[in-house]
């Protein structure tokens, strides 16, 4: 299954895929990157470019757009605080080590804290529904890129936010809501610095439409909507679908902060 090859279905249907309530009656209009013709929402009718090939990446650093300052610690205070006021329990992190999946040495998502391998498939199992938990995990893929680009870490805490959407829990529109909400009312970041970019999530034989996130260039999370199981054009809708949403709790802290690193406000004095 190729993610390009999804991704370019998907986006040719955005209003089955990527167009959410939000979008509507906040007035995000939908436009093409004129670099890499990824497709993106923003309420900025002057922007041409998506996030990642636009002049204001890092622009942040001296100047951040929040209207208060937060360290790491209190980054997730504002985090745990807003979601909980929202109806979600707050779960404390599972361990680092992953020793309920076989296949897998570390937990490297937050989502992982709650999949069950049956057989060929992946299940969930959340605690409660809706949940937000603070999850430390271990990635070795860009391994390269850590200290060099300020942003990237072996280790860090990715911010889940997970629903199902039933009864108690809910689908996209609540979701990319929710996280609008966080960014401009918990952290008082100017609504027209953000940026919604449309992309896709597989894995574990399931996958689905998401929406990353951008604040002054820099991706603070991705809200993924679990939905499909199986290859393209072979797949099928999952019995339980899911809202994986993933955010470093390393980027909330340093876009308050604005230092030039985000290792500078996580591991400062």
């Amino acid at each position: 299954m190729d993610k390009n090859e999804i991704l370019k279905k998907f986006s040719a249907e955005p209003d089955r895929y990527y167009k959410v309530k939000l979008f509507e009656e906040q007035g995000f209009e939908r436009k093409s990157c004129s670099r890499c013709s990824r497709y993106y929402w923003t309420l900025d009718s002057n922007r041409n470019n998506c996030p990642e090939h636009s002049d204001d990446t890092y622009s942040f650093i001296g100047n951040p757009p929040t209207s208060k300052r937060f360290d790491y610690t209190q980054a997730w205070k504002e985090v745990e605080s807003f979601f909980v006021k929202n109806g979600h329990a707050s779960v404390n992190r599972y361990p680092v080590v992953c020793r309920w999946r076989d296949d897998l040495y570390f937990t490297i998502a937050s989502i992982v804290d709650f999949q069950r391998v049956m057989g060929s498939k992946v299940v969930f199992e959340f605690p409660s529904n809706p949940l937000v938990v603070p999850q430390t995990c271990l990635r070795f893929k860009d391994l390269e890129n850590v200290g060099v680009t300020g942003r990237h870490f072996s280790s860090f805490c990715m911010i889940g936010q997970h629903s199902i959407p039933n009864s108690q829990g809910y689908w996209k529109d609540e979701c990319i809501d929710l996280d609008y909400r966080l960014l401009t009312e918990q952290f008082g970041i100017e609504k027209n610095e953000v940026v919604f970019v449309e992309d896709v999530w597989e894995g574990g034989g399931s996958f689905g439409s998401s929406l990353e996130f951008f604040v002054k260039g820099v991706e603070l999370g991705n809200a993924v909507f679990t939905e499909f199981q199986g290859e393209l054009g072979k797949h099928s809708e999952l019995d339980q679908k899911v809202i994986d949403m993933g955010a470093g709790l390393e980027r909330f802290a340093w876009i308050t902060m604005g230092t030039p690193t985000a290792y500078d406000c996580c591991f400062g004095p």
